[in-house]
């Protein structure tokens, strides 16, 4: 394998995070906001928004991120996007839960 070969290995893993990321969040976001007007039980998609993000970020870490071949400071930036991304994921699940157990309305949870 080429040197060259090795760069355009490295170019398409920071594509593939840098686009597939942000497309599986807005992805997620609207089956959410179609699954709540479909009447998709509140279990189903609180079950989605638990596995699914950390499942991602550990595939991106473990397969799409080569630590060998990238710089340090590639990595720092990796780490901090995976940083926000969780910090995210935790503010929407916490919002997720408070909101199906009924916090934000009186007399109960969403039905």
């Amino acid at each position: 394998m080429t040197r060259d070969n090795k760069a355009t290995g490295v170019w398409v893993n920071s594509n593939i995070r840098r686009i597939l990321g942000p497309v599986l969040a807005i992805v997620g976001l609207f089956y959410t906001y179609r699954s709540h007007l479909d009447g998709c039980p509140r279990e189903i998609i609180f079950l989605g928004w638990a596995l699914l993000p950390p499942i991602w970020l550990i595939i991106e870490y473990w397969l799409l991120f080569d630590r060998n071949e990238e710089s340090s400071k590639d990595f720092e930036t990796f780490k901090h996007g995976q940083s926000l991304a969780r910090n995210l994921w935790v503010g929407f699940l916490i919002f997720l839960a408070a909101y199906y157990s009924g916090i934000f309305f009186e007399g109960g949870g969403v039905k």
